[in-house]
């Protein structure tokens, strides 16, 4: 957690409390999207691998409040 992946392979990163509580509830948000970057499939992924959210080189925010996300959230 808490990285999910939309049916287009795009990351969508969240802290805990706003992570979809379920693999459906995430898939109606994000997996209905499409068939991928080069039309191989629906790509949509839960609770995926995620980069160190603490490395200092990018800024992760969760998507819905946008908060910056730590280690405590990985």
């Amino acid at each position: 957690m808490p990285r999910i992946y939309d049916s287009e392979s795009n990351p969508v990163d969240y802290c805990k409390p706003c992570f979809p509580k379920t693999e459906a509830e995430a898939f109606k948000k994000h997996g209905h999207e499409g068939d991928g970057p080069d039309g191989r499939g629906n790509c949509f992924g839960y609770d995926a691998d995620h980069p160190d959210y603490e490395d200092g080189f990018m800024d992760y925010r969760c998507h819905t409040c946008r908060r910056k996300l730590k280690a405590r959230d990985a």
